[in-house]
């Protein structure tokens, strides 16, 4: 079975998650925090983690994803970045960094259960040319706002 890590501090959210994917037939853990979500880590092997960026204490959800690149869990392991921010600076940074997916909060649940579905089926060469594709044009975004914003 397919085994989901969602890291999200919003309790009513997290059981959201839990609910819609395990009812899409999806193994899932929580984790609450940081701290949490980088102790399931080493304890476990993931085939996706879904990460919240602004999580309550000291450990952000990029702190996570850089524990999973550490732990070299990201060879194995795919990432979505979910979160309510939603300026081209944090968008460009998860494609730069290599993230598989990001979504916006609020979003569509099915939607976000499509968008996990087709992260998971995708090949490594698929996510690759999704993240360009996606990297460039949200580029492109942030060089016409900085432009018109000036």
């Amino acid at each position: 079975m397919t085994r989901i890590l969602s890291v999200e501090d919003d309790e009513a959210i997290r059981g959201l998650i839990k609910h819609a994917l395990s009812q899409s037939g999806f193994e899932v853990a929580e984790a609450g925090s940081g701290q949490a979500a980088i102790e399931q880590v080493r304890g476990g092997h993931f085939d996706l983690a879904i990460l919240d960026l602004m999580l309550g204490g000291d450990i952000s959800g990029w702190d996570v994803y850089d524990q999973i690149v550490e732990q070299g869990a990201r060879d194995s392991m795919k990432v979505i970045i979910m979160t309510a921010r939603s300026q081209e600076a944090e968008i460009l940074k998860g494609w730069r960094l290599g993230v598989d997916q990001y979504i916006t909060k609020p979003f569509d649940l099915d939607v976000f259960i499509t968008t996990v579905q087709d992260t998971l089926a995708a090949s490594p060469e698929q996510l690759a040319r999704h993240r360009e594709q996606e990297l460039r044009k949200t580029e492109l975004l942030h060089m016409v706002d900085t432009v018109f914003n000036e």
